[in-house]
């Protein structure tokens, strides 16, 4: 059967070419020459129609591979967005002065398979959609995720030579960046495949970057916006200084460190001020950089145009933000109007404590906010009895070198760790009238044992009746026969001690409660004693309006309100006061006299390695080591307080008696030498008043919306700031509210972080030299500074522009400031120092794996 099949299909194709030779030789044999014509078309036609044939072949083969290369570049530049976008989140988590967490998919397929983890948190994976271009054209979508490098530890050191801001502190954060791009129809067929997702990416890339964290206050200045510098008296500014903007500089400036610029242009005129902003001046040519900014300003080394440094974002001032949120303190003010009745028995202030260090120097791992009572605030606003313990230590002749070079130039020389002192000596010598000879000698004729019980049963009835006063009293009043209400001695009250039967106890009416307090008995080891009282810790000052006749003192801003001035509200916090309160202070809870030891921060056991008399040996220093230290936030509720929550706040807070700091100095036994210390941040204005940080010097920083001074003078009889309208500070204690002087010499250790006004048309904004706000007549009185000065921006809420000096304003100090080069030292940081990120791209890798 096969060889018949095989057999009848040979004889099929003879008889076809059969066919064909007869067709041909008719055709030849009709009209060859025709014929010929016709064989040579038809080959052509053959011919051509292979050549149509191969070209469509080709050009589906071209448009095959264009449209391979549209999208692998499609899916290249896809894929480099993707990473760009994800590199930008990982580093506005550090600018936000936090690190990124989480966890990273196991593999590159967990982006693709629901059954495995996709990572967590910062690093998982995330996808990215793109436009096709057109209408026809599909979409293509970038699948990320992020690898940690280093375990998430940073590396600490220096940034190294060459590099930007080389040689400053840093931390260093190493990630890679994981992009697969896909085309969005591929993706969507092998779905309904039920093939692999994670499969046929167009593009796989890998970026690894290296985030480095640098600390704002390891500048002598650092600006955000346009830094303009003019002083009108030599100053040197010692340290490195950066603008994100443009740099303008002048007058008698002379800059002993490096100093960058994200701006283009820099503008300088030596020995004038031809160069401010507001004089349009030109900018200094590139080849004359040398010649024209860095000689004659003792530059070490300029740059200009550098990249833009990574900022913390502008609300990290807020109740919202970050310090409000890590804080370990949080003061609200809530001033009650005053022309309210119920102003002096209103507590104007709530306080939240969080407790974050455990007593073995390890983080609590579930911190709770807790909020004092109004019994326990109460007591904050009234004057504090002192032990003998605090009232025996001794006073000292403090000092300071007047050699920059010295250590003791802003750090107190034999500092005065004394708490207050004794209104007479203990032989009564240079006791006031109050103090007749009759009453000196029945007190010198009582026994030791009669003297203590007399004094300390007198120190309880004084410790009562402050508490049990619903406003606050004048610290002055303490000085007055009767100053504090119902201060009352029979001679038939309760609890007499029965020691004193032959002593008229009435005969303390006489005294006043300061002579009362100070009244001198033996202690435990037969030392005589005296006690005293130091101011309230907390004091509302201002008015609404000035007309207001209360409270007894205000402060009246003649900068804000277009320079016309403004009557401010204001709390006070004393930082001394605020720390013996929270070590020995008392409080009344219903009929209950109940101790604050330990209410606002735990404190560590007293440190031998510390400075003699200091809180820190004494056993009061806070024991708080998050984020390295104590953090204080203060705020006010602009929902409540709508005028705090524009530019013509009248609210703000007043730091005083800060001499010495509630942290850990650098020598301790709890934190093991690394020193702690106080950053205070508030949403609001700040004003700084006397000696800060001069005694066991610790890192310390203000963080405020405007930073405002006020020398060691603005410290009137009541203990409180208080100013009239004109320059200088006033004694409220007189009716005529007479100025207390010009300002003294006041030494100053902290960071500074605050807006700053910018130059608008000819309206010179005070430059760098007016950072801090001043209100007194300095008159070339020295203001020492050692610190840093960081300003992100204007102010929020206060819009006085610099008014220039004379008049009714200030006169200008004999600026003796300088960098602290205690901040080169990462550990010497303020707590929760804010940092700028600056992001550094290693590798660009291109994966043809799949």
């Amino acid at each position: 059967m096969k060889n018949n099949a095989k057999k009848q299909l040979i004889l099929q194709k003879d008889s076809l070419s059969s066919v064909k030779c007869w067709f041909l030789s008719r055709l030849l044999n009709t009209d060859s020459e025709k014929g010929y014509v016709l064989v040579i078309a038809i080959a052509l036609l053959f011919g051509l129609a292979s050549l149509v044939l191969v070209y469509a072949r080709s050009s589906r083969i071209e448009q095959v591979s264009n449209t391979a290369a549209v999208d692998s570049t499609s899916g290249f530049y896809g894929a480099e967005a993707a990473l760009n976008e994800r590199a930008n989140e990982i580093t506005k988590i550090y600018q936000s002065n936090s690190v990124p967490s989480g966890t990273s998919p196991e593999s590159t397929m967990a982006c693709f398979d629901n059954s495995i983890s996709d990572g967590t948190g910062d690093y998982q994976c995330k996808t990215y959609q793109f436009s096709g271009g057109d209408s026809e054209r599909s979409g293509y979508s970038a699948t990320t995720y992020v690898l940690e490098k280093n375990g998430g530890v940073g590396n600490v050191g220096n940034v190294p030579p060459g590099d930007n801001h080389a040689g400053l502190n840093m931390i260093e954060y190493g990630h890679s960046i994981i992009a697969l791009a896909f085309k969005d129809s591929d993706v969507q067929q092998r779905q309904q495949q039920g093939s692999g997702q994670g499969r046929g990416a167009i593009a796989i890339l890998q970026m690894d970057i290296k985030n480095r964290l640098i600390p704002l206050f390891q500048f002598a200045a650092f600006y955000k916006d346009d830094l303009e510098i003019f002083p009108g008296a030599t100053m040197t500014l010692s340290g490195p200084v950066h603008t994100n903007a443009d740099l303008y500089i002048g007058n008698q400036l002379a800059v002993d460190g490096d100093v960058t610029t994200a701006g283009e242009d820099l503008f300088a005129s030596k020995g004038n001020d031809s160069a401010k902003k507001g004089n349009s001046p030109s900018p200094v040519s590139p080849s004359n950089y040398n010649s024209q900014v860095k000689v004659p300003f003792s530059i070490t080394d300029l740059r200009v145009g550098i990249d833009p440094l990574g900022l913390p974002e502008p609300d990290f001032l807020d109740s919202s933000g970050e310090y409000f949120t890590k804080a370990d303190i949080r003061i609200e003010f809530t001033p009650t109007g005053t022309n309210q009745s119920t102003y002096g028995e209103d507590i104007p202030f709530t306080i939240e404590v969080i407790e974050r260090t455990q007593a073995n120097n390890s983080p609590v791992s579930a911190p709770v906010a807790v909020s004092l009572t109004s019994a326990q605030r109460h007591s904050l606003r009234q004057p504090i009895l002192v032990s003998e313990q605090l009232a025996s230590i001794p006073s000292s002749s403090e000092s300071f070198s007047n050699s920059t070079s010295n250590k003791f130039y802003s750090k107190a020389q034999n500092p005065d760790f004394s708490i207050c002192k004794p209104v007479y000596k203990a032989d009564f010598s240079n006791a006031g009238n109050n103090l007749t000879p009759a009453f000196k000698s029945t007190w010198n004729g009582l026994t030791s044992q009669q003297k203590k019980d007399a004094a300390q049963f007198a120190h309880n009835i004084l410790v009562r009746r402050v508490q049990e006063e619903t406003s606050p009293l004048k610290f002055k009043d303490l000085d007055k026969v009767g100053g504090i209400p119902g201060l009352v001695f029979t001679n038939n009250m309760a609890n007499i001690p029965q020691s004193l039967a032959t002593f008229q106890v009435a005969k303390l009416n006489s005294l006043t409660p300061n002579e009362i307090a100070a009244l001198p008995y033996p202690d435990a080891s037969g030392n005589t004693v005296q006690r005293c009282f130091v101011p309230a810790p907390l004091t509302d000052i201002g008015r609404d309006a000035s007309n207001h006749n209360k409270p007894p003192f205000r402060f009246f801003n003649n900068r804000e309100n277009n320079n016309n001035g403004r009557d401010m509200r204001l709390l006070q916090i004393n930082i001394k006061s605020l720390t013996i309160w929270n070590y020995e202070g008392i409080y009344l809870d219903g009929s209950q006299l109940k101790s604050a030891n330990q209410l606002l921060f735990k404190t560590v056991s007293a440190d031998g390695s510390a400075p003699a008399n200091s809180f820190q040996a004494l056993g009061m220093a806070a024991r708080d080591t998050s984020d390295d230290g104590l953090v204080m936030y203060l705020t006010i509720d602009s929902n409540s307080y709508t005028n705090a929550g524009g530019n013509t706040s009248r609210y703000g807070f007043a730091i005083v008696e800060g001499n010495q700091l509630p942290g850990l100095g650098s020598d301790n036994a709890f934190n093991l030498n690394d020193p702690t210390g106080l950053t205070i941040a508030s949403d609001q204005a700040v004003y700084l008043q006397g000696d800060y940080n001069t005694r066991n010097k610790q890192p310390a920083s203000i963080l405020s919306d405007s930073l405002n001074v006020l020398s060691n003078k603005c410290f009137d009889p009541n203990k409180v700031i208080n100013k009239e309208d004109n320059m200088n500070c006033n004694d409220s204690t007189k009716n005529n509210n007479n100025s207390l002087g010009n300002a003294v010499q006041t030494v100053m250790n902290v960071a500074f972080l605050a807006g700053n006004d910018v130059t608008k048309g000819n309206q010179y904004n005070g430059g760098l030299e007016n950072y801090p706000r001043l209100h007194e007549s300095w008159s070339s009185i020295p203001l020492r500074y050692r610190g840093s000065f960081v300003s992100l921006g204007t102010p929020y809420h206060v819009n006085g522009q610099w008014p220039g000096t004379g008049g009714k304003f200030y006169n200008a100090p004999n600026r003796q400031w300088g960098y602290d080069t205690e901040f080169n030292d990462a550990k010497n940081l303020p707590p929760l120092t804010p940092r700028f990120s600056a992001m550094k791209q290693e590798s660009f890798i291109r994966s043809f794996d799949q």
